[in-house]
């Protein structure tokens, strides 16, 4: 069958868009090796894979640099994984006008470089910007330490070409920023993880690239301290870009390691990024300085341009990057008001002694929290952790820690888990009101169901 499956699409799409059987292997999702991988060439090529594969009932995977394939649920099915690399093209780019039209397959990095030599920037953000591809980005909503001011993926997206499961190019928005064109489906395909439609083109617009950047590393000897602190700068006009607070043990996995002190309370480290004009930056990190002086903090430290641009990509790639997946990571969303009462649930040695990295974004609101192998932190050492084949252990974790955020308001995503504990959860959450306008939309797009099959909410 396999064999038979990698001719057939030999004659499809041609040689040098499948991918040699014995390299199938690199594209496994989920623990599952497909059938076949195709590397189609063009967004004609990607709507022909589709027809075909719908002719076959086989599912389809999209794929983009892989660098989060490991979010979402384990897909029912895993056939034919559709990588979208080869598209990388820049299509259209008007300096004049702030807009940009790509192939979806095109990285973050390779973007913005292009960008760069025309002063522009698109406001995106992902981990590994140098295989994160501008389609996987969207269709995982993938966000960054700048979101309070970059917003999420949909907000710079203006245009989208999408091929449906049938094979159907379509095409919502536009190349100008001004557009009304009925129902923004923008949004509906952003953050749809691949279940609706493969994005092959993208519109953004942009804005001008910063002249300058910078960063603070404030440390207080207290994490509600850093909070109180965090909470009062982002209502400030001088507010930095990205202010997240961050308890010890992913500071020093940041490089930014608190002082020790003789307290038994964790230290609280404050991260924020700052760009813009050269006098502007520096006015907002005097006015920063003050604010945290005020607020008690025991050191801060400046960062200048290429030190802060590096904290925000080590920030950025946090849990995904080589070196700092974490064996068990977690999304959680909740009003900025109940932060505190989360961080502090959070770092109570709930199960066992196992302490999380936390970092707070309290320009935007939520927090992340890692649990890695290795003992990371002061004040960590000797302490237990979640371990790699302790499942029952990391899924009793995963619902405490979901039972009380949804007492104050909050949902939590799984974004990576051992393969065990994900056989056993939902990693988006309990269902929700909203769920059956969610399966009649699916329905509707994907009526066979062959697009990324279980991977998204209520296992879509």
């Amino acid at each position: 069958m396999t064999t038979t499956l990698h001719s057939q699409l030999i004659g499809l799409l041609g040689n040098d868009s499948v991918i040699a059987q014995e390299r199938v292997v690199e594209f496994t999702v989920d623990g599952v090796a497909p059938q076949a991988v195709v590397q189609p060439a063009d967004r004609q090529a990607v709507a022909a894979t589709l027809r075909w594969a719908l002719s076959q009932d086989l599912s389809v995977i999209p794929r983009g640099g892989g660098t989060q394939l490991s979010l979402g649920n384990i897909p029912h099915r895993v056939d034919l994984v559709l990588d979208l690399s080869r598209m990388n093209r820049v299509l259209d780019f008007q300096p004049a006008d702030l807009t940009v039209t790509v192939e979806a397959g095109i990285t973050l990095d390779a973007l913005q470089s292009e960008l760069a030599r025309e002063s522009k920037l698109v406001q995106l953000e992902g981990p590994i910007a140098d295989k994160a591809t501008i389609g996987g980005i969207l269709a995982a909503n993938t966000s960054g330490p700048l979101r309070a001011s970059f917003g999420l993926p949909r907000d710079s997206l203006i245009g989208i070409c999408v091929v449906s499961a049938a094979g159907v190019e379509t095409k919502a928005g536009g190349k100008v920023v001004k557009n009304v064109t009925g129902y923004d489906l923008n949004k509906l395909y952003s953050g749809s993880l691949g279940t609706l439609g493969i994005i092959v083109e993208a519109s953004f617009k942009l804005t001008p690239l910063p002249a300058t950047s910078g960063a603070l590393v404030a440390e207080f000897p207290v994490v509600e301290a850093a909070l109180q602190a965090a909470g009062n700068l982002k209502s400030q006009v001088y507010a930095p870009q990205g202010i997240h607070v961050l308890n010890d043990v992913i500071a020093c996995k940041l490089g930014v390691d608190p002082v020790p002190n003789n307290s038994s309370e964790r230290p609280g480290v404050i991260v924020a990024f700052i760009s813009g004009q050269g006098g502007g930056v520096r006015r907002r990190m005097e006015e920063s300085i003050r604010l945290f002086q005020s607020y008690g903090a025991t050191q801060i430290t400046e960062k200048p341009q290429m030190e802060g641009q590096s904290l925000l990509q080590r920030f950025t790639g946090l849990g995904w990057a080589d070196g700092t997946q974490a064996n068990l990571s977690l999304k959680i969303s909740l009003p900025p008001s109940n932060a505190l009462e989360m961080m502090e649930a959070l770092l109570e040695k709930q199960v066992g002694s196992h302490v999380p990295g936390v970092a707070v974004d309290a320009g935007f609101g939520g927090l992340q929290c890692f649990w890695w192998l290795e003992n990371t932190g002061y004040l960590q050492k000797n302490e237990g952790i979640i371990g790699e084949t302790d499942h029952a252990n990391a899924v009793a974790t995963i619902k405490r820690i979901r039972d009380h955020a949804a007492k104050l308001g909050g949902s939590v995503v799984v974004e990576r888990c051992p393969l065990g504990v994900k056989q056993q959860i939902d990693v988006w959450g309990d269902s929700f009101d909203g769920m059956a306008i969610m399966r009649r939309i699916k329905q509707q797009f994907d009526p066979q169901g062959i697009l990324n099959p279980g991977r998204f909410v209520g296992r879509l």
